[in-house]
């Protein structure tokens, strides 16, 4: 079970840390996704996902909030 994952988009470097129920994936466990240290969003982990798919995920949201001011990032 991955517990970290580092990914790279737009120059930038994010982290994506499970949270939550022990980090080991039991219900209402979350990623966290981080940058710079701050929370930029966060989403379901199952107890399954690969590193992978939660890039993946990750890349997805960072796509779909291109069009956010920067310093927005981070607030939900």
């Amino acid at each position: 079970m991955t517990d970290r994952v580092t990914v790279s988009w737009n120059g930038r470097e994010y982290e994506a840390v499970r949270k939550g129920r022990h980090e080991s994936g039991e219900q209402g466990a979350v990623w966290q996704v981080q940058q710079a240290g701050a929370v930029v969003t966060s989403f379901p982990a199952e107890r399954a996902d690969t590193a992978a798919e939660v890039e993946e995920k990750v890349r997805g949201w960072l796509e779909g909030n291109r069009s956010r001011p920067e310093l927005d990032i981070g607030r939900q």
